[in-house]
């Protein structure tokens, strides 16, 4: 009986001896191109990794993946859709063995998302439902315990391809139990001194795809105040909000 939890504890200190050695034996840059391809197939748009790929297991499984870009597929932007300086991913140990994918902890650094409406009135993000619909494998029981974006930016843009507004400086925290949602976000942005607090929670989806969403935009500086409780419908064709939107404005001398 010893000589077997012997052997036993032998075996676990190899193994675990194996999962912090491998990454620094294999060069996971080699696998560039089968992420790439993967992703690319599975959002149905180019996906490029500029800088280097890591892969650990021990103390805890994560990935980065340096200088990632999606590109856009409407033809009128320059630039990507989506880049990041690096793009890290920790997955909690204990769901990932039961099968269960839990990025406890996922990172996003300098990511820059643009936003761009077409002259039918769609925008370049929609295409992706239609992708993700026909993908031959998507994981399941996803968690997205918190998605971390630091120093991000937001630019939105015409038909014509012209910047029409940018918003810098975001930091932002997201967190959602499946893939699917509900989504919560907190988030700021802007110059110091002048920053934009927003809260925003999603409701599932409903049988007819429609979410409800509520939100709040604070502005520091003019104790300025938005609220909206809508119902956004048609997320993948002409998007419609229904719902209230309140707003409390200071006026001088009131």
């Amino acid at each position: 009986m010893n000589n077997a939890l012997l052997y036993l504890g032998g075996l676990v200190i190899l193994a675990l001896s194996a999962l912090f050695a491998v990454p620094y034996f294999v060069d996971w840059n080699s696998y560039r191109g089968v992420f790439e391809d993967e992703a690319s197939r599975m959002l149905g748009r180019d996906v490029r990794v500029g800088g280097s790929v890591n892969l650990h297991f021990l103390p805890s499984p994560y990935v980065r993946l340096e200088k990632v870009r999606i590109a856009d597929t409407a033809g009128a932007l320059q630039e990507p859709f989506f880049r990041t300086d690096a793009v890290t991913i920790r997955l909690s140990v204990a769901p990932f063995l039961r099968g269960q994918i839990e990025a406890h902890e996922m990172e996003l650094r300098r990511p820059v998302l643009r936003l761009a409406i077409a002259s039918d009135d769609t925008w370049n993000w929609q295409s992706f439902a239609a992708s993700w619909a026909n993908a031959a494998y998507l994981p399941t029981n996803v968690v997205l315990s918190s998605v971390t974006i630091k120093d991000g930016v937001v630019a939105l843009h015409g038909a014509d391809g012209q910047e029409r507004a940018v918003y810098e400086g975001i930091a932002a925290e997201l967190s959602s139990p499946a893939l699917e949602g509900p989504y919560r976000v907190r988030a700021t942005y802007g110059k110091a001194g002048a920053e934009r607090d927003l809260r925003l929670a999603t409701a599932k989806p409903e049988a007819d795809g429609s979410v409800r969403v509520k939100a709040t935009l604070r502005a520091a500086d003019t104790a300025t105040s938005y609220a909206l409780d809508a119902k956004v419908s048609d997320l993948t064709r002409k998007i419609r909000i229904e719902g209230e939107l309140s707003a409390k404005l200071p006026f001088a001398g009131l």
